[in-house]
């Protein structure tokens, strides 16, 4: 049976001289992960850690193929060059609950998605599938998946579970994870439901970062902020990305879902920038009107009334340069009461940003 299983995201990336990208990341993990089949039955599958840490099951994944997203069949020796972006180490090595290994990036098209945010791993991979239930660390289960045997390690955008594994299947009438029974984490003011299983560990590595999360009802930590506005977009991102994988056209399907990823990279930066500025964009019907709220913020001066939204966009680009090049500038000259425009770097930048919009050259 065929299992897409997604993991932890890849940390510190070095980029080789020659362009490659070596990075290091976990592949997969050991617990129960809930599935529903192609007739809609739910089947909660244990994969357990003698399974998952065997040493067949680690080595079956050394020196595997690394695609960009999950290929719609299993790699063989005919279709591997179709698909293949990189390669895993050949050391693959438990860790925890968790598998490691290094990989290295050589594609080109695959390093540029990966510097725009695309890092985290999910692995193709065959198993067999036995009924037999049970209780583990004290959550039941219906099957338990042996004899592991790796097929693939995929880059793939953000998952919606963070740190959690997840499970998304390709092929047709295969079974497809759902989520597991879940409690509520706390984190920026606002909760997110999280697999029992994993709340802990989540919470953990969440306080490793400087945040801090709060099960239950203690109050969260309003620095957090930013951290919630990238997980609702997170989630977002998820939502359209199911849409995308409905598509029968898989040619289809990867145009689409690279525009939809780069809108959300987007509108996540603005409600980064508007958190940062003190906006308030939370009235806003689209996100043509969250940009002029921002610009507006940043530049109040200058009057939007018939501007296109690129001119917005450049806008809010000069102006968050100027007051970075102001704030860079400030330790150096040291703050003047008198100061005139042309000793005001943030003057200065934003001359130059009027001269570009206006298609002028400057002297």
């Amino acid at each position: 049976m065929l299992r897409y299983d997604q993991a932890s995201p890849l940390s510190k990336p070095v980029r080789l001289p020659n362009g490659f990208v070596r990075a290091e990341g976990y592949l997969t993990r050991s617990g129960i992960f809930v599935y529903r089949d192609a007739q809609g039955k739910t089947i909660r599958e244990l994969r357990p850690p003698e399974e998952v840490m065997h040493p067949d099951s680690l080595a079956s994944f050394g020196l595997m193929p690394v695609t960009n997203d999950h290929p719609s069949e299993l790699l063989t020796a005919d279709n591997a060059k179709e698909y293949q972006v990189g390669t895993v180490s050949e050391s693959v090595v438990a860790e925890g609950d968790k598998v490691r290994a290094a990989l290295m990036i050589t594609d080109a098209q695959a390093i540029e998605a990966l510097d725009a945010g695309k890092s985290e791993l999910s692995c193709g991979y065959t198993a067999d599938v036995v009924q037999e239930s049970g209780v583990w660390q004290g959550q039941p289960y219906d099957a338990k998946q042996i004899n592991i045997r790796g097929n693939h390690v995929a880059l793939v955008d953000a998952g919606r579970a963070g740190p959690a594994c997840s499970v998304r299947m390709d092929a047709a009438g295969a079974a497809q994870e759902i989520p597991m029974d879940e409690i509520k984490v706390e984190l920026g003011g606002a909760q997110y439901s999280v697999p029992a299983d994993l709340a802990a560990e989540m919470v953990k590595m969440l306080e490793a970062k400087g945040l801090k999360p709060m099960m239950g009802d203690a109050k969260p930590d309003a620095s957090a902020e930013i951290a919630a506005v990238k997980a609702d977009a997170r989630r977002k991102l998820d939502q359209l990305q199911a849409r995308v994988d409905a598509l029968q056209s898989v040619d289809a399907s990867k145009a689409m879902r690279e525009a939809i990823t780069q809108e959300i990279r987007k509108e996540l930066a603005v409600d980064e920038m508007a958190k940062r500025f003190d906006v308030d964009i939370s009235d806003a019907k689209s996100f043509a009107d969250k940009q002029r709220k921002l610009a507006t913020k940043l530049a109040p001066s200058i009057k939007l009334d018939g501007k296109s939204d690129d001119y917005v966009a450049s806008l809010i680009d000069f102006s968050v340069m100027a007051r970075e090049e102001q704030t860079a500038a400030s330790p150096r000259a040291g703050f003047r009461a008198d100061a005139q425009d042309n000793d005001d770097p943030a003057a200065v930048a934003r001359a130059k940003m009027i001269a570009h919009l206006d298609g002028k050259k400057e002297a």
